[in-house]
């Protein structure tokens, strides 16, 4: 299967591989500015901002993420609007889109995950998933 056709079942509720070694590395190309985000010491605001506007999808005016973050994706499938605030350890389980608006916080340690696997025995071996989208 070519990569267009896995990342058009990967946003459209279809069953797929998420191991596709394809799929794998354009997710790693994400996960490296995860890392960086994640490097980044506290008076280097500016940069992490920069950051967020390279890694999610959208990111609204005057939301700040406290590291570390945790995103299968790296933000890649997030779209944050204005004025979002998340404390440590939030883990985005971004396979698919996750849609949070205007003014929202986020505890330490909040998981919200868009992918999920099905209850057959030999889809789950083969890794097999499928998203749904997060609106919140």
């Amino acid at each position: 299967m070519e990569l267009k056709e896995i990342i058009d079942r990967q946003y459209n509720q279809k069953l797929y591989y998420c191991n596709d070694e394809k799929l794998v590395q354009e997710q790693l190309k994400c996960l490296d500015l995860l890392y960086d985000f994640n490097q980044t010491r506290p008076l280097e605001q500016e940069k992490r901002s920069e950051l967020l506007k390279e890694m999610f999808s959208e990111i609204g005016e005057d939301c700040y993420i406290e590291p570390p973050l945790r995103a299968n994706w790296g933000g890649k499938n997030v779209h944050f609007g204005n004025g979002v605030y998340a404390n440590f350890n939030l883990t985005l389980v971004d396979d698919g889109d996750i849609f949070v608006g205007n003014n929202v916080m986020f505890a330490p340690n909040v998981v919200i995950a868009s992918a999920t696997h099905p209850i057959h025995p030999e889809l789950r071996r083969k890794q097999a998933q499928y998203n749904l989208p997060i609106y919140i």
